[in-house]
């Protein structure tokens, strides 16, 4: 597993384009995790919808997969761009360190 990495703190602009640094902190105590291995994404003109599930395959139903709903995180589209910039930005530095990511699960290698 990745060490967490605390991003730098955000830059706001101020009514003459300068930058402010704004000094962020962060409380984890009542922070609840969560495992999701599978993501749906909708949303409307406004906000965005990104449900965290996890993706189960029962034996009884084998052409079936049930996704399992356990977050939903609705956020501004200035904060989902914000969010995949992070996000790639974390995954660059994976594979940089690690490799390339394979998405087909046919052609990945165990580690």
């Amino acid at each position: 597993m990745m060490a967490e990495e605390t991003p730098p703190s955000p830059q706001i602009p101020t009514t003459d384009n300068r930058q402010q640094s704004v000094n962020v902190q962060v409380r984890e105590e009542n922070m609840k995790s969560v495992y999701s291995n599978i993501v749906r994404i909708s949303g409307t003109h406004e906000e965005l919808f990104v449900d965290f599930a996890v993706n189960m395959q029962h034996h009884d139903q084998p052409n079936t997969a049930i996704m399992e709903v356990n977050t939903r995180v609705i956020m501004s589209f200035y904060a989902a761009k914000r969010l995949a910039l992070h996000l790639s930005q974390a995954v660059q530095r994976y594979e940089q360190m690690f490799g390339p990511i394979q998405l087909d699960p046919r052609q990945r290698q165990i580690r």
